[in-house]
């Protein structure tokens, strides 16, 4: 198994934490960044290559995964011009010759290792949402039908939606037509819309994503200060 972490975003919602480091590299804690506790809970998984999108700030971001994660394969993928495209652009550089399945996940999310674990058990491929959550205004809701992610959108507000976090199971064979669907996007100079834009075009007849409820485990994404906040006033750090 493999996983494609997107960082290739400026996080200039974070303000001053992200003049100098990419968002992924701001501390949460005393001992670890967004990156390092991604890491660290990701290396307890079979994933044999960690393929990272950068952008902003890339190589400082390089060299800290170097230095920091010796034994960890990281492959880097550099989108040159992620500060006018979104992050459909970033997976449309990476190769098309992955034959595993992957995970793949926002850099900016923080999440527990059973979230994962349920991912990883899934023989499907597999989108996290939670019930228990409430819907949120602005970002990521999914359109649930019998346990099926039927489309993936901020602006969705059905009452068949769920709150949602953009952290995937793709079997193999599901990845390839996504990926191929952004190549479509962006060969059009579609490149400022989400990657999950291409991705609805997909879900009613040519790729199945179970929506894998977590149940008040936690999986958020640190985009602004508040977030940040939300995280440290939780978890007591």
């Amino acid at each position: 198994m493999k996983a494609i972490i997107l960082n290739s975003g400026m996080g200039s919602r974070l303000e001053e934490l992200t003049e100098n480091v990419p968002k992924s590299m701001i501390n949460i804690n005393n001992n670890q960044t967004i990156f390092s506790k991604t890491i660290n809970t990701l290396k307890n998984f079979n994933i044999d290559e960690f393929i990272i999108t950068t952008g902003y700030l890339k190589n400082v971001l390089k060299d800290y995964a170097l230095n920091n994660f010796p034994d960890i394969n990281f492959t880097f993928v550099d989108n040159p011009v992620y500060d006018s495209t979104n992050y459909i652009k970033s997976l449309d550089y990476i190769e098309d010759d992955i034959t595993d399945d992957l995970l793949l996940l926002h850099g900016d999310l923080v999440f527990d290792e059973e979230v994962v674990t349920k991912l990883i058990k899934s023989n499907k491929s597999s989108m996290v949402v939670d019930s228990q959550t409430d819907i949120p205004q602005k970002d990521f809701k999914a359109k649930v039908v019998d346990g099926q992610v039927k489309q993936v959108s901020v602006d969705y507000f059905g009452d068949d939606a769920l709150a949602c976090q953009p952290l995937y199971k793709l079997l193999n064979k599901d990845w390839i037509v996504w990926k191929k669907k952004i190549r479509e996007y962006c060969d059009e100079g579609n490149t400022n819309v989400y990657a999950e834009e291409a991705l609805n075009e997909l879900l009613y007849d040519k790729v199945s994503i179970d929506a894998m409820d977590i149940q008040g485990y936690y999986c958020s994404e640190i985009d602004t200060k508040e977030d940040l906040r939300r995280y440290q006033d939780k978890f007591g750090e």
